[in-house]
């Protein structure tokens, strides 16, 4: 063998050369890979930085040694290559140690692919773990390439806030309604607040009287309540000077302020009529005493139907009753409410049939006010036998 078989030909040399550029390319893919595997995984700059660098410090300790062992050699001399001639030859196959050397570099360089390879594969698998941790220590199921049909749910966002407010208002009219009918009048309010909120409480004032004077009241909204309603009323006897009822709303103070519309029932209560007693109207049960017998105990009752002026705003009606032909009397009343018209009273008379047929006599009433008005008297017809 001789000395010129232990140098590099021009063509080893390229091939050399080829396997370095291979090595840089490689670096280049890797560092893609890198930049593939940052944008995907959403890792921090600088965990990505400390990772590039411990991938290029294991590449920089690995390619001076290739470097070195691919680098030319100069000739031997006389008294290197004579050692080697005066080797014996073990084998007669044996490679040469040219070949040798060339086959451990080949080895070497393919340890090394293998060694970075393992590096990139090992960092995905961290990345990949890191995001898978991620995920479900904020709640949220692994991210994967299948549609997932669970529906996902959702949280309160929006913060408690009143929007708006509807009123209405029963009756809506009071025309007419005569003047001095008692009258309840039901305002209701409907709050609404903002969509997905956490719940809280609303604070407001409420006013039938046109903002003149008010009350305070709250409700309670739950976690992604979005409305609530609250009543309030006004109560009283329509007056004829049509100052009640009045329009009414709330006005909200937490947790904003915001203040309603004022709605009210329309129209008037009708004109009011003097009140008085019109006419009586008198009845008596029995209607007859035909065919009973003298002697014989019964109950005579007289009812007296009052009638009293329309639209009139109601009273009392005070009278004396008599069971004897006006000879004697007894006293009583009765209450008209505002808008009423008649009312009844019954009175009687109780004892046995006289055969000289002095009894039952004729009753009726006399009305003494609001006005002074005499009923007709009645009684039952026949006599007993």
């Amino acid at each position: 063998m001789s000395n010129q078989d232990d140098f590099f030909t021009p063509e080893e040399v390229d091939s050399q050369i080829d396997q370095v550029s291979q090595l840089r390319a490689g670096e280049l893919v890797d560092a893609q890979a890198m930049a593939y595997l940052r944008s995907f995984y959403g890792q921090s700059a600088r965990q990505e930085q400390e990772a590039l660098d411990r991938i290029w410090n294991r590449v920089a300790e690995a390619a001076p040694s290739f470097a070195t062992r691919r680098t030319f050699r100069p000739p031997y001399t006389s008294e290197e290559a004579t050692p080697m001639q005066n080797q014996p030859t073990l084998l007669s196959n044996s490679t040469p140690p040219r070949q040798g050397r060339t086959l451990w570099q080949r080895l070497g360089l393919l340890a090394a692919v293998v060694v970075l390879a393992a590096l990139v594969g090992s960092l995905a698998l961290v990345f990949y773990a890191s995001r898978q941790n991620s995920s479900l220590a904020s709640g949220g199921p692994p991210q994967t390439n299948s549609t997932s049909t669970t529906a996902v749910p959702t949280y309160p966002s929006a913060p408690f806030k009143v929007t708006s407010i509807d009123i209405s208002v029963t009756p809506e009219s009071i025309a007419g309604i005569p003047c001095g009918t008692f009258t309840t009048v039901t305002y209701k309010a409907t709050i609404h607040v903002a969509p997905n909120g956490p719940g809280g409480t609303v604070q407001f004032g409420y006013t039938v009287n046109n903002g003149r004077s008010q009350k305070t009241a709250s409700v309670h909204f739950a976690s992604g309540q979005t409305s609530q309603t609250y009543s309030f009323t006004w109560s009283g006897a329509l007056p004829a000077d049509h100052t009640y009822p009045q329009p009414g709303g709330i006005s909200v103070t937490s947790p904003n302020q915001l203040t309603s519309a004022l709605v009210g029932p329309s129209g008037r209560c009708g004109t009011s009529a003097a009140f008085a007693v019109t006419r009586v109207d008198m009845a008596v049960s029995p209607t007859s005493l035909q065919g009973m017998s003298c002697g014989t105990t019964i109950t005579v009752t007289y009812t007296a139907t009052i009638h009293v002026a329309a639209n009139s705003p109601g009273g009392t009606v005070q009278f004396g009753y008599t069971v004897n032909n006006g000879r004697s009397q007894s006293t009583a009343s009765v209450h008209f409410a505002p808008g009423q018209t008649s009312q009844t009273y019954s009175f009687t008379w109780h004892g046995a049939l006289p055969a000289d047929h002095t009894y039952p006599e004729q009753g009726g009433i006399s009305v003494t006010s609001p006005n002074q008005l005499i009923s007709p008297l009645v009684g039952p017809s026949g006599r007993c036998q």
